[in-house]
C-alpha cells in the first residue's frame, strides 16, 4: 500500500476524531475508538472505504472469542506484515473507522488489516473494506434484544459469501450454523475448533429437521453434516499442513488453544510459517484487560469476562481449581437488557467454591445460583465483593460492563488524578 494523499477533508475528519479519542482516554469514558470513530463518520460517511483503500482486510467474526483470536492472529501476523487492527474490541462501523486512522493512507507494500468486527456487522463492513480473508468461529444466542436470531445471522453469512467469491473463509466445522454460513463460499479452509453450547444449533439450517451429534461428529437425515477438518486441536496441540505443532500459551484454557487455531488458519491461508507464528503468539499474556491479574486490597484478582452462555462454558473451566470466584452482571445496553440467559448456564460447575453475587443484576444471579445449589453471599458492588474473599487469589468474572467498570475503578484507586479524571468524564457522560 503505497503513499495516497487524502484530501484536506478526510485529513481534517481524522484530526477531529484523533482530538475527540485524546479526550475520552484522559476522561476515562472508555478506550477512545467507538466515538471518536462516529464523530470520523459523522463527518465522513466513506471513511471506512477511503481509509481501507489498497489495504487486504482480514475479518475475524462470531459470538464468542472475537477480541482474543483477533489478538493471537494479530501477534502471529506481526513478524510477516504491517499490522493494522482495532485492537480496543471496538468491532462495529466505528471502531473499524477509527482504527483505519493510524494508516493515515501511509502503510508499507507489506500491510495487512485484522479485525474484529460484530457478527451483526461482518456483511455491511465486509463490503466496505478489501476482504481477502473472513474467520468464522461460532454462532450462539448473545443479546437477542440487538444481535439477529443466530439462523437469521447465519444465513446473511452465507449470503454475503455467496455475493463475494473471491473472499477465503476460515470456519469453524465443529457449529452447524458456521458451516451452512460458510457453504456459501467457494474456497475454504475447515477448522475444528469445538462447540461447548449445542442449543442454538441442534435444529438443521438446511431442513428444518434435527441434528444428531457425536464425540467428533454431527449431521443430519437430510444429507448436511460436519465437513472434515483442514486443522485440528488435540489437547495443547495442533495439526495443521500436515504436522503436529506444540501450542504454548500464556492465555489459559483449552478454549485458547481453538483461538490459536483459527489464528492459524488464517496464517496458513496467507503463507506464513506456523511454528514462527506459535512463538509469537506464546507472547499473548492479556487482551483488552483479560486475563489480567490486579491487585485489590492485597488480594490477586484475575479478570475474566463472559457475556452468554457459550462464553461462561469456557470461563466455567478456567475457573475450575479457583477457590473463591466473584460473578457480576449489569443488564445495560452493552450486554443486553435481558438477563435470562442465566438459566441456560450450567452454574452448577461452581459447587464448593466460595462464590459472590455482584452486580446490578446479583439479585437475578442470586436466584440462579440457588437453583444450582452453590452456596454463595451477596454484595452489590464488585470491589466490595472482592475484598469479601477469604482467598487472597481469586477470579473476577463479569459481563461487559461490569468488566468494564472493575477495571476503571481499579485502575482510578490506583491513580488518584485519573479518578479525578473519571469522575469528570462520568457527569459529562450523563
Amino acid at each position: 500500500m503505497k503513499r495516497r494523499f487524502l484530501t484536506l477533508h478526510v485529513n481534517a475528519a481524522i484530526t477531529i476524531s484523533r482530538i475527540a479519542s485524546w479526550w475520552v482516554r484522559k476522561l476515562g469514558m472508555g478506550d477512545g475508538a467507538a466515538l471518536p470513530g462516529r464523530i470520523l463518520l459523522w463527518l465522513r460517511p466513506g471513511a471506512i472505504t477511503e481509509l481501507s483503500r489498497g489495504l487486504p482486510a482480514v475479518l475475524i467474526s462470531g459470538t464468542n472469542a472475537k477480541t482474543t483470536t483477533t489478538a493471537l492472529a494479530r501477534e502471529a501476523l506481526a513478524g510477516s506484515f504491517q499490522v493494522i487492527s482495532n485492537d480496543t474490541g471496538a468491532n462495529m462501523e466505528s471502531g473499524l473507522a477509527y482504527a483505519l486512522t493510524r494508516c493515515g493512507g501511509v502503510c508499507s507494500g507489506k500491510a495487512l488489516g485484522i479485525f474484529e468486527v460484530d457478527e451483526a456487522y461482518l456483511p455491511l463492513i465486509g463490503r466496505q473494506l478489501e476482504t481477502k480473508i473472513v474467520a468464522l468461529l461460532n454462532l450462539s444466542r448473545d443479546q437477542l434484544d440487538r444481535v439477529s436470531e443466530t439462523r437469521l445471522t447465519s444465513a446473511k453469512w452465507r449470503a454475503y459469501f455467496q455475493a463475494n467469491k473471491d473472499v477465503k473463509v476460515v470456519a469453524n466445522c465443529d457449529d452447524p450454523l458456521v458451516v451452512y454460513a460458510a457453504n456459501g463460499a467457494s474456497n475454504i479452509l475447515w477448522i475444528s475448533a469445538g462447540i461447548n453450547f449445542f442449543q442454538d444449533a441442534r435444529s438443521c439450517p438446511e431442513c428444518g429437521g434435527e441434528i444428531h451429534f457425536t464425540t467428533s461428529d454431527w449431521r443430519c437425515i437430510c444429507g448436511f453434516e460436519r465437513p472434515l477438518p483442514d486443522i485440528e486441536v488435540f489437547e495443547n496441540e495442533v495439526e495443521a499442513d500436515g504436522r503436529r505443532i506444540k501450542v504454548d500459551l500464556a492465555l489459559p484454557g483449552r478454549c485458547n488453544v481453538s483461538n490459536a487455531a483459527v489464528a492459524l488458519g488464517i496464517c496458513q491461508v496467507l503463507g506464513v510459517d506456523l511454528a514462527s507464528a506459535v512463538r509469537r503468539m506464546s507472547y499473548v499474556s492479556e487482551v483488552a484487560g483479560r486475563y489480567r491479574r490486579l491487585s485489590v486490597d492485597g488480594r490477586t484478582v484475575r479478570m475474566l469476562l463472559s457475556k452468554n452462555p457459550a462464553g461462561w462454558l469456557e470461563v466455567l473451566d478456567i475457573v475450575r481449581d479457583d477457590r473463591s470466584v466473584v460473578v457480576a452482571i449489569n443488564a445495560q445496553v452493552a450486554d443486553g437488557r435481558d438477563p435470562s440467559w442465566l438459566w441456560d448456564v450450567p452454574f452448577e460447575f461452581l459447587q464448593g467454591k466460595e462464590v459472590v453475587a455482584s452486580g446490578e443484576r446479583a439479585f437475578d444471579l442470586s436466584v440462579r445460583l440457588h437453583y444450582a445449589g452453590v452456596e454463595h453471599s451477596v454484595i452489590k458492588d464488585p470491589i466490595d465483593a472482592v475484598k469479601s474473599c477469604v482467598s487472597s487469589e481469586l477470579s473476577f468474572v463479569g459481563n461487559y460492563t461490569s468488566f468494564q467498570e472493575l477495571r476503571k475503578r481499579i485502575d482510578s484507586s490506583q491513580n488518584p488524578r485519573l479518578a479525578r479524571l473519571h469522575r469528570l468524564g462520568d457527569r459529562i457522560s450523563l
